[in-house]
């Protein structure tokens, strides 16, 4: 038995928090003797039906380091899981979670108090814990060369699409009648590169084509003031539930990606399993996630991404192929694998 960090479940579901549901999810549907260890108020967007016990009466990171530890040692020190990126730093039975070092990369993107303390733990924490799951190679060699963690402590466990996904069968619903759009999803983190993205848009040829930028802003990050960026053509939709997402996808006419840095990058998988074509940044993990089922533009040049918008809007023969393309790239990654690798990880250190 082990018990898992549940902190995640009381933010909405972006990407770091959907790696931790998602496992928590496919280990239960493994029978693997476990449960989450939630503080008193946990978001009701997630639905699920693994175990849950509440402890301790405060929130946030002080329900992690202080309610969480001194609850796991009256319980006789069990092995903790936290899949979403920190853990208690005075609990040395854990495994924990780090999906990139951005903050170590690119302080600027983030809050001060946010890089102090990311800063100050993940070193320590990862150090202290039995072992580091990271989510791709990339990954894994940058928290190598920056938090100093010795290789054979950090194991590669990849994220997957969510699970409300159904990748076979998938039908575009968008006709010659309907609004013609593209689509970018990710949290507005500096990083994922909307000012760029929008003054890239601004420029295709097709002026009738409108821009849809799905997600939520986060005070951790020093985010531009984005709704200086909305007009007649472009769309902040902010967090959108899983249904509607979804059919965001499914009418596209593609997706586009444009971060500046990522240890994984779950939405062009996303939009891939709904058959929707997808430009992504050309940087290393988006390399190593994507393969060649995704169209590559330079993230720190405007007209590329100008040009590369422009192709894929004429080009109906390449979003085929890559529609075709990324519903394979979609099926090398699973769930099931990932919870695995999982149980493997916790067998060797229960």
């Amino acid at each position: 038995m082990f018990v898992v960090n549940g902190r995640f479940l009381t933010q909405k579901p972006t990407g770091v928090h959907r790696f931790a549901f998602e496992m928590c999810n496919k280990l239960h549907e493994l029978e693997v003797d476990f449960y989450v260890a939630v503080p008193k108020e946990i978001n009701s967007d997630y639905k699920f039906n693994f175990k849950t016990v509440a402890c301790g009466s405060m929130g946030s990171h002080l329900w992690e380091q202080i309610s969480l530890p001194r609850y796991l040692k009256q319980q006789g020190n069990p092995l903790l899981v936290s899949f979403s990126g920190c853990g208690p730093l005075n609990y040395s039975n854990q495994i924990i979670t780090i999906h990139d070092v951005s903050h170590e990369r690119h302080p600027e993107w983030f809050s001060k108090n946010y890089c102090r303390f990311y800063g100050y733990m993940m070193p320590r924490i990862g150090k202290k814990a039995h072992a580091v799951i990271t989510v791709s190679e990339f990954s894994k060699k940058e928290i190598e060369e920056t938090l100093q963690i010795a290789a054979e402590k950090i194991y590669i466990i990849n994220c997957s699409i969510p699970s409300y996904h159904k990748v076979d069968n998938i039908s575009i619903e968008h006709s010659g009648e309907a609004e013609s759009y593209i689509v970018s999803v990710s949290s507005m983190d500096p990083r994922k590169n909307f000012i760029r993205l929008v003054e890239a848009f601004n420029n295709i040829e097709d002026k009738s084509i409108k821009l849809y930028i799905v997600g939520m802003q986060f005070k951790a990050f020093n985010t531009p003031d984005m709704q200086k960026l909305i007009s007649e053509n472009v769309i902040l939709t902010g967090y959108l539930d899983d249904e509607s997402l979804q059919k965001m996808y499914k009418n596209a006419l593609f997706s586009v990606y444009p971060s500046l840095y990522e240890g994984f990058g779950i939405p062009p998988l996303e939009s891939m399993s709904y058959g929707c074509p997808v430009i992504v940044s050309d940087i290393p993990a988006l390399r190593e996630i994507n393969e060649d089922a995704a169209l590559y533009t330079d993230p720190l040049n405007v007209a590329d991404m100008s040009s590369k918008m422009d192709l894929l809007i004429r080009d109906t023969q390449l979003r085929k192929e890559l529609s075709q393309k990324g519903r394979l790239q979609v099926q090398k990654y699973s769930w099931d694998k990932s919870a695995q690798q999982v149980l493997e990880l916790v067998k060797r250190y229960s």
